[in-house]
C-alpha cells in the first residue's frame, strides 16, 4: 500500500515538474510518508524513476502488440491503445515529459526510452514484412517508414491532445490506419 501510494504520487509529481525538478521529499511528502519509508521501497531517485517506467509500461501494454496478428491488427491495437490513453490523462502527461526530457544521453530514462521507440519500430516492422510475405501487405510497402510514422502520429497526437483535450487522437488514428490498409494492404488470397 505505501509503495503504490509513493508510486502514484511519483507518476504525478514526475508528469507534471520532470524527473529533474522532482524531489524525494517531493513524492514523500505528496504519498504521506516520511523520506526514510520512501527510501525502504526505492532507494535512490533513480530507483524511483525505474520503478515509475516499468509501472507506466505495465499500463500501456495491457494487451499489447502481439506478433502473431495480422499487420494490420497490430495497427488497430495502437487505435485502442489511443483510446485508453485518452482515459489516462497522467500516464500521457508522465510519458511525453519524459520523451523530452530523456533526449539526451546522461538522463536515466534515455536508455528506456531509446528502448521503448525500438522496440515498437520492431514490433511494427515484424507484423508489417510478417504480413508481406503472407501477401497480405505489398511487397513494395516501405516497412520502416510506415512504423515510424504511425509511432510518430500517436505520440505527436498525444501531445496536440495534452494541449487541448477536443483533438480527437482515436478519429485521426482510425482514419490513418484505414489510409495505410487502403494503400499498402492487399486483398486476402482464398
Amino acid at each position: 500500500m505505501i509503495r503504490e501510494s509513493a508510486l502514484r504520487a511519483a507518476v504525478d509529481l514526475i508528469a507534471r515538474q520532470g524527473f529533474a525538478a522532482t524531489s524525494m521529499s517531493q513524492v514523500a511528502e505528496a504519498a504521506g510518508i516520511s523520506p526514510s519509508g520512501l527510501a525502504h521501497h526505492f532507494p535512490s531517485k533513480k530507483a524511483l524513476l525505474g520503478a515509475v517506467l516499468a509501472y507506466r509500461d505495465v499500463m500501456d501494454n495491457e494487451g499489447g502488440l502481439r506478433l502473431d496478428d495480422e499487420a494490420w491488427t497490430c495497427f488497430d491495437q495502437l487505435v485502442d491503445v489511443a483510446a485508453v490513453n485518452s482515459t489516462r490523462h497522467q500516464l500521457v502527461l508522465l510519458y511525453t515529459t519524459m520523451v523530452g526530457e530523456a533526449v539526451t544521453e546522461d538522463h536515466p530514462a534515455h536508455p528506456w526510452m531509446a528502448g521503448h521507440f525500438r522496440d515498437v519500430l520492431a514490433s511494427l516492422s515484424a507484423c508489417l514484412i510478417r504480413d508481406q510475405e503472407l501477401g497480405r501487405v505489398r511487397a513494395d510497402a516501405p516497412v520502416g517508414t510506415i512504423a515510424r510514422q504511425m509511432v510518430a502520429l500517436m505520440d505527436g497526437l498525444q501531445v496536440q491532445w495534452l494541449l487541448d483535450d477536443s483533438v480527437d487522437m482515436v478519429a485521426i488514428l482510425r482514419q490513418y490506419v484505414d489510409d495505410l490498409k487502403a494503400t499498402w494492404g492487399t486483398t486476402p488470397s482464398a
